[in-house]
């Protein structure tokens, strides 16, 4: 009794799943697809689906989405390539898949046989293109992604204004840090007199958003192998210093206590703060408010190490292994998703850039280039963050030093915080040589 009690609750739970993945290894013109993200992901993926199934008569897409941003989604894909059960074609990122590249299937073999004539690969973002090319074989190709900018709210900007008597106009296309810092000391204001600030001039990141100022003054994080540790030296403790001064002495940035549960985009939209960091996927849901056509973007302020942005990118990988039907048809699902016509589909939104150089026209239409042109053009100047399979333990280490220069009492100097984190053990552990000789 007790095993047969067992055996209809097991055919309860399993059977559905097992009949998914059978009728899959034996369908051929059913590919599996996963993707993460929103909903407004959901759909617009949806879309890139039905578009190809309507040039692929026959073959249908099965869409496996994954709600929310990537890390659930990648401790999916770890267990469903542990299990066998990997989807035909994945929506990766960039750093993470990295790690698990070994896993899909070398496209080299089907260039250009599985990609489509038009358009070349030489129009996909060369950046894009190389991050994932993995031991010499390109495992995964690029779809879209994102670069750091400066958003500002000309509502702060006008408020400040009117407070100091003199208008304070928007960023230029050739500020410099000083003029950053400059304008964010005068967005910063206790409008009302009570001895309280009421409007700050920035929002103070953590570092992976901060990194376009960290590379903008000249420091690196890591070295050209990102195998060794390179934030220490005058340039590193420049950049900390510039971090510090935001919040003493100019206190440019809110305290936490100041904003006690508001995040980065509520405190921009309400005009808590007047300039922040934030990416193209940031624009859809300022569309969507009072600041949607009156919204700025301007470019990283120029530093003592030029200009330079951090960018990322998602792509789309092929589970190796396939069958040959199956490997042919996922093959033309690459294919098509880079695609003028599925790349046009993905960025029109505006909440990420095409890897399609060409399709960048259809990125600005939304806005008539108004705000997104600027992010095409900061792909110039863009770079891929260090990535690492110690990243997790070095993005906690950076972050908890960082607060520690902003703490209240006991702050150490730029020098000592930098000192202090390449001492730390999570940072020695990942990095056993050190920085090495640094000469500026």
């Amino acid at each position: 009794m007790l095993i047969a009690a067992v055996l209809v609750v097991g055919y309860l739970l399993f059977a559905d799943t097992v009949r998914h993945y059978t009728h899959q290894a034996v369908d051929p013109h059913v590919i599996r697809f996963s993707h993460f993200g929103t909903y407004q992901d959901y759909e617009t993926w949806g879309e890139v689906i039905r578009a190809f199934e309507v040039d692929h008569p026959g073959l249908r897409v099965r869409q496996e989405y994954v709600a929310g941003w990537y890390g659930m989604y990648d401790t999916k894909m770890r267990q469903q390539i542990l299990s066998g059960t990997l989807p035909h074609v994945v929506l990766v990122q960039y750093g993470p898949f990295r790690g698990i590249a070994r896993h899909f299937e070398s496209l080299d073999d089907c260039l250009p046989a599985g990609f489509p004539a038009e358009p070349p690969l030489n129009e996909l973002d060369p950046i894009a293109l190389g991050c994932f090319q993995v031991d010499e074989c390109q495992r995964g190709l690029p779809v879209c992604g994102g670069n750091l900018l400066i958003y500002c709210n000309p509502e702060c900007f006008q408020r400040a204004g009117k407070h100091r008597g003199h208008e304070i106009p928007l960023p230029d296309d050739n500020w410099t840090m000083s003029d950053f810092r400059r304008v964010a000391e005068e967005l910063t204001c206790d409008l009302d007199g009570d001895g309280k600030v009421d409007q700050f001039g920035f929002w103070q990141p953590r570092w992976v958003y901060y990194l376009p100022f960290i590379w903008s003054f000249g420091a690196e994080v890591l070295d050209e192998t990102n195998t060794q540790w390179r934030l220490i030296g005058p340039a590193a403790e420049a950049a900390m210093q510039f971090y510090q001064e935001l919040r003493f002495p100019h206190q440019v940035s809110p305290r936490p206590e100041e904003v006690a549960q508001m995040v980065q985009d509520v405190g921009f939209l309400t005009g808590k703060v007047a300039m922040c960091v934030n990416g193209p996927w940031f624009q859809p849901f300022l569309a969507r408010t009072r600041l949607a056509d009156t919204y700025h973007v301007a470019h990283i302020p120029i530093g003592p190490g030029g200009r330079v942005t951090r960018v990322t990118w998602d792509g789309v990988a092929m589970r190796g292994g396939l069958p040959e039907a199956q490997r042919r048809h996922a093959e033309a699902f690459v294919g098509f998703v880079c695609s003028h016509k599925a790349q046009v589909i993905l960025t029109r939104t505006q909440r990420a850039l095409p890897a399609l150089r060409s399709a960048a026209a259809e990125f600005t239409r939304g806005d008539l280039g108004r705000t997104s042109q600027r992010f095409v053009e900061a792909l110039s100047y863009s770079r891929l963050q260090p990535e690492t399979p110690h990243f997790r333990a070095m993005d906690r280490a950076i972050n908890r030093h960082l607060v520690r220069l902003l703490a209240e009492h006991n702050r150490p100097t730029a020098a000592k915080m930098l000192a202090d984190l390449a001492a730390d053990p999570a940072i020695v552990k990942a990095f056993p040589e050190g920085g090495g000789d640094v000469c500026e």
